[in-house]
Formats: structure tokens, C-alpha cells, sequence
């Protein structure tokens, strides 16, 4: 009976714990290099305005999309209103930010709408132009 009793402890502290996905650093760039931190930060500020529309929206939040977030990220703006007219979420990139809004708790809707903000294509592109090299 022991036993059953440290198996329910441990499914109770796992249960409790943070199930967020981490913001995985980019895997063309050295992990110490400064543009990871510009591409997290540039991210993060992306979860922070999705959190603030929900919240605004009334609507809850699941998980913690900003979790791992640099907290100055938060003072940030960032435009995740849909765009008129938008290039569709491709592979590659795109779709894996797309994936890890989702999978940190960005309900599907928003994450659709924010996959057609300048925000998010100003993300793509800034990724694309540092490991370019520009």
C-alpha cells in the first residue's frame, strides 16, 4: 500500500506542474548567441499581447503562454490583429510558431489570428533576415 501511496504523490506533483511547452532556442544559431535572445524576446512579446486579449476579451487562459518569458518582453507591443491580406502559414517556420503558440495554450482561433498579424510575420522575417546574416 505504500507504494500506491508514492505513486498518487508523484501523479498529484506532476498534475500540479507547469505542462507549458519552453520556447525552444533556435537551432541554426549558437545557444549563447545574442540573436536568440532578440528572436525570444521578439516571441515572447507575441504571447504577452495574446494573453492581454484574452484577458481583455474575457476569455480564460489555458496553460501559461508566456512562461520563460523575459518579463520586459511584457512592456512591449506588438500588432496580432489579422492583416487584410496575409501569405498562408507555410512550412517550416511559420508553421512551427504557429504549433508552439497552440501547444502553449493560445486558443486555435486567436493563434489563426495572430498567424495573419504583422507581429508574427515581422517575427518570421526577423528570423529569416538575422540568420541570413542581415
Amino acid at each position: 500500500m505504500p507504494a500506491f501511496k508514492h505513486a498518487f504523490f508523484a501523479l498529484f506533483v506532476l498534475a500540479a506542474c507547469d505542462q507549458t511547452a519552453a520556447i525552444a532556442p533556435q537551432p541554426d544559431l549558437p545557444a549563447d548567441d545574442p540573436r536568440q535572445a532578440e528572436l525570444l524576446a521578439a516571441e515572447c512579446t507575441i504571447y504577452f499581447a495574446a494573453v492581454t486579449k484574452l484577458e481583455a476579451d474575457g476569455r480564460a487562459v489555458s496553460g501559461n503562454p508566456t512562461r520563460g518569458c523575459p518579463a520586459d518582453a511584457a512592456g512591449i507591443a506588438a500588432d496580432i490583429n489579422p492583416m487584410v491580406s496575409v501569405p498562408p502559414v507555410t512550412p517550416g517556420y511559420p508553421q512551427t510558431l504557429y504549433d508552439r503558440m497552440v501547444a502553449r495554450g493560445i486558443p486555435a482561433d486567436l493563434a489563426d489570428d495572430i498567424s495573419k498579424s504583422k507581429a508574427f510575420w515581422d517575427l518570421v522575417a526577423k528570423r529569416d533576415s538575422l540568420l541570413a546574416g542581415f
